[in-house]
């Protein structure tokens, strides 16, 4: 039977058998518990705070924190090491924010701790850390830990630890950085990065600058990208340091027999170890040069780009960055052979280079290689590459922006590399470059422009014809982007500016000189009509501006030709030189007249016609010449005949006829100069137009039958690609013929005009089976086949049949083929006259802007709303009551009517009105007929008050009772809505 052991009573000393050894151990570790409980408490809130995820609460527990660390105790060590402990595992932790807070707070408090009584020696804080970041057995929490070094020396560095340490502590802080750099290819990166920043943020001290380098030397990684950087920055930040010797030539890593070494250890991100640089420990080093490469693949340029391509701006205006770049960029990383992971990292450090490069060196890194590389990347949207190629180019286009200079240098050289095939991107982003450069800039763009169409650098003349239609584009751009500012292109006294001048002379030169030889290869003739197209665009938008400055272009475009008339590409008859002649006599004599007594507006929108025409000329367009020297004729007598207003208006009808978009600008410019002198005469030639039928005799009556051909086709730019707002707005208008199916009727009814011209249309529509029925009939009674016999192939014919047979046939295709010419000549017909016939309103719009107050602009609303009516192009309707609209709303926002002496005459236009309504229509045509009618009524009561206001409310009753009373009645009821409005407000 086993004993039992006696229970201490409660007044024994149970500690009396404890050896005091062992007793003193036990009563420490409790003091030590008992202190870690109570720091616990007096910090954890403190620590809690450090790892949210807003920056203002991890500051608010990092001043918590170093008050109560700060505050005197008499265990003010342990509670720093406590604290210190705490912040290192903290750095260690990947939850939120909690790596930035603890490592602020950890710099914090080791810099409180070197200012304080209680000093920590360098060595054991390293120790200390090195200690608590070793990773465990855990794989996944290796990275953390090392992570949570790196910071937890980064703080070391930025505590002031370091201002007077020794140089044995010095030595083991960067080596304990150099090794946990040689780590991994990432840890690598990181610990060049913090290193970076201690030595640039002017944290660091000559006499730590060479243990750090040294360091990285001992190790062997100091040709490595971060080695690079670091090495640069310390020549940069203390220049007079020595740094050790033999490993770079002259101590310079961009040194030009460094460059092979450079850019493996650049591209691969490799590490170039050399026999003496061999750490002691590494035996595999020595007597060899060993090159390691990244085990990973580099998806981000490595930081030591930025110092690298910093130190090449400024040294020595970098002059050595264009061999670099080639050398290290351009030919390794964009050679045919390169993979796409490689041309990914180059694409992203070329970005970094546009955007950082000074304006002067922009064009060293505008390398044909890597524009090459962007095109070819961005020619189909499966390109691996598709979209990692926009990005340099949206840069270049934000650095275009902000810098004009950088973006002069930037597209001179790209429009020099680039070949002749690009992408709509591509295109934009030279469209942008070109846009943004400043006027001191543009003169040099221009002239590297013109340069590179004489010699475009390629020697296949179809690649060169079309390098050189890219290049004419980029030109236009430089005028079409400006037009909106006036003042980029024209100087105080609307002078051109110089590039502007430059500019047109060179499209002049091109499209109309013989250059010979200094051009390679030859221009061809499509070339040249390419260059004159786009000087004829670039016309056009100056048209568009203010007189005073619209003329300018046009002459300097003139006066050019004649400089160069002896050695023009084309050959001029003797009548084309006589008409150009008698035009040159009548410019000058208007550049006389302007100032004088004669009015300068008129005398600048002749100017501008002589000019145009002369060109027109020297294009050797049809009737050109007999354009021209009706233009002169009307010049030469503008006062001594009342015909010459008509005459004006006739040509300028014929301007807004053609194709040209530049016509038609400059016919609503010389019209608004004009405006003031068209008779009633003038005035009904442009109505004659509107009252026409859109059918092919409504365009014989308007062309001729002569000009038939020429005129079908509609609108479109003179052959230039880019399509402007004012051709979009001649696609629409192109779009005017098409049958307003849509036009919403009122009351259900629609006018007969509209029927017939619906049902003729749709006969004609599904009359294609009939004609397919009767064409087949014939074919049969041809061939003779209606009466045969099931039996029977006719294959016993005789030859004469058979001649008579194949007679018959081919007079019955030929009748088919007929047909469907003359369909497609009546569609034709329609479109040539409503596109007309909106080019009309167009000038009415610019006619009644000014003239509202002018008495023959009455003669416009019958007319016009008739046009709502008879018209079978919505659009076209819609502009017709526009110009109403801007008729009534002009005059009364100026107080301003027509004066009329016989108002009778307005009762009249009144009453035919009213008939127009009568027929009916569309809401558009209801709508001018109850404006007409109501500013007609207005004005007539103004006049007399008594007896016509009797007279207009009868005529307003008699239509309100007829529309109550018939139920075919076709009147609308705005037509009384507008007037009851009125007249209970009067």
């Amino acid at each position: 039977m086993s004993s039992m052991k006696r229970p201490f009573e409660d007044n024994e000393v149970q500690d009396d058998s404890i050896h005091p050894s062992r007793k003193r151990r036990l009563d420490k570790a409790d003091s030590k518990a008992d202190s870690k409980a109570e720091y616990a408490k007096l910090f954890s809130p403190h620590f809690n705070g450090l790892g949210d995820a807003i920056l203002e609460k991890r500051l608010e527990a990092t001043r918590g924190l170093l008050k109560a660390v700060s505050s005197k105790s008499a265990d003010q060590s342990e509670r720093l090491t406590y604290v210190n402990t705490r912040l290192i595992k903290g750095v260690c932790s990947g939850a939120k924010a909690a790596r930035l807070g603890f490592s602020l707070a950890f710099t914090e408090v080791l810099r409180l701790a070197g200012t304080g009584t209680t000093k920590f020696p360098l060595t054991n804080v390293i120790d200390h850390i090195i200690a608590l970041t070793t990773p465990e057995s855990k794989e996944d929490k290796k990275r953390e830990y090392l992570l949570g070094r790196v910071y937890s020396l980064q703080a070391v560095l930025h505590s002031g630890l370091l201002s007077h340490a020794s140089e044995h502590d010095l030595e083991k802080a960067f080596a304990a950085i150099a090794q946990l750099a040689c780590e991994k290819d990432w840890l690598r990166t990181e610990c060049g990065v913090i290193l970076h920043e201690f030595i640039k943020c002017n944290e660091a001290k000559a006499d730590q600058v060479k243990p750090l380098i040294d360091s990285w030397c001992s190790n062997g990684i100091v040709k490595s990208p971060e080695g690079v950087a670091l090495w640069l920055a310390a020549k940069k930040q203390f220049p007079h340091v020595k740094l050790p010797k033999g490993h770079w030539h002259h101590s310079n890593p961009l040194h030009a027999q460094e460059r092979t070494i450079l850019t493996n250890v650049l591209l691969k991100n490799a590490v170039v170890v050399d026999e003496e640089a061999a750490p002691a420990n590494n035996t595999s080093a020595k007597g060899q040069k060993k090159k390691h490469s990244s085990g990973t693949r580099q998806a981000t340029p490595s930081f030591a780009w930025n110092v690298i391509l910093a130190h090449l701006y400024e040294k020595d205006g970098g002059k050595d960055l264009k061999s670099f770049w080639e050398d290290c960029v351009a030919k390794p990383m964009f050679s045919a052979s390169s993979t796409a992971e490689r041309k990914s990292l180059g694409l992203q450090i070329y970005s970094k280079a546009i955007s950082s490069a000074p304006a002067e060196l922009l064009g060293d890194i505008v390398h044909a290689n890597i524009i090459r590389c962007i095109v070819d990347q961005r020619a189909k949207p499966d390109r691996y590459l598709f979209e990692a190629a926009k990005v340099p180019l949206n840069q270049m286009t934000a650095r275009a922006k902000d810098d004009p200079w950088a973006a002069a240098e930037m597209v001179t050289k790209m429009l020099e590399v680039i070949p002749p095939h690009v992408d709509k991107q591509t295109k934009l982003t030279i469209d942008n470059l070109v846009s943004s450069a400043d006027e001191d800039n543009m003169i040099q763009v221009v002239k590297v422009l013109n340069e590179l169409i004489l010699a475009p650098g390629i020697s296949d003349p179809g690649e060169a014809d079309k390098k050189r239609r890219l290049l004419a584009d980029a030109l236009l751009t430089t005028v079409r982007s400006r037009r909106s500012d006036p003042t980029q292109l024209f100087n105080k006294g609307n002078a051109p500016v110089q590039w502007l001048k430059l500019l047109l002379h060179s499209l002049t030169d091109l499209g109309f000189v013989d250059v010979g030889e200094k051009a390679s290869p030859t221009i061809a003739e499509s070339s040249q009509n390419v260059f004159r197209e786009r000087l004829q665009s670039a016309l056009g938008h100056l048209v568009s501006l203010p007189l005073a400055q619209a003329v300018r272009g046009p002459l300097l475009v003139v006066g050019r030709l004649h400089s160069f008339r002896k050695s023009l590409a084309i050959e001029l008859d003797e009548k084309s030189k006589t008409v150009i002649k008698d035009a040159r006599n009548c410019i000058k004599e208007e550049e006389e007249k302007t100032g004088e007594q004669s009015p300068q507006v008129v005398s600048l929108a002749f100017q501008l016609l002589l000019a145009l025409g002369t060109l027109q000329v020297y294009l050797q367009q049809p009737d050109s010449i007999l354009v021209l020297e009706d233009i002169t004729a009307c010049c030469q007598s503008p006062e001594d005949s009342e015909d010459s207003s008509t005459m004006l208006v006739e040509l300028l009808i014929k301007f807004v006829s053609q194709q040209s978009t530049l016509f038609r600008k400059l016919a609503e410019q010389v019209f608004t100069a004009f405006a003031p002198e068209v008779t009633a005469e003038g005035l009904e030639a442009m109505i004659d137009i509107l009252s026409q039928k859109e059918s092919l005799a409504g365009q014989q009556e308007l062309f001729g039958e002569e000009e038939q051909d020429a005129n079908a086709g509609g609108d479109g730019e003179d052959g230039d690609e880019e399509m402007d707002s004012d051709d979009v707005q001649d696609i629409e208008d192109a779009s005017d013929i098409e049958l307003g199916s849509d036009v919403e009727l009122v009351n259900g009814n629609q006018d007969d005009s509209h029927d017939e011209s619906f049902d003729s249309e749709s006969e004609a529509g599904g009359g294609g089976d009939d004609e397919l029925t009767e064409f087949e009939r014939k074919l049969a009674e041809a061939l003779g086949t209606e009466g045969m016999a099931s039996d029977d192939d006719g294959s016993d014919m005789e030859d004469d049949e058979m001649a008579a047979v194949d007679e018959k046939l081919t007079h019955i295709f030929k009748e088919q083929k007929l047909g469907s010419n003359k369909k497609q000549q009546n569609k034709d017909a329609k479109e040539n006259v409503v596109n007309l016939k909106n080019r009309i309103l167009d000038l009415l719009l610019v006619f009644v802007k000014s003239q509202y107050a002018n008495p023959i602009a009455l003669d416009l609303l019958h007319p016009l709303v008739t046009l709502t009516r008879t018209t079978s192009s919505q659009p076209t309707a819609r502009k017709a009551l526009d110009v109403l609209e801007l008729l009534f709303d002009t005059a009364k926002k100026n107080k301003e009517t027509p004066e009329v002496d016989n108002k009778e005459d307005l009762f009249r236009v009144l009453s035919a009105i009213h008939e127009e309504a009568r027929l009916g229509g569309s809401k558009l045509h209801a709508r001018a007929c109850s404006r007409s009618s109501l500013f007609l009524a207005k004005m007539l009561v103004n006049m007399d008050d008594g007896d016509s206001y009797k007279r207009i409310f009868n005529m307003y009753g008699n239509l309100s009772w007829e529309w109550r009373t018939d139920s075919k009645s076709k009147l609308s009821s705005d037509l009384f809505s507008e007037w009851n409005n009125w007249y209970m407000q009067k």
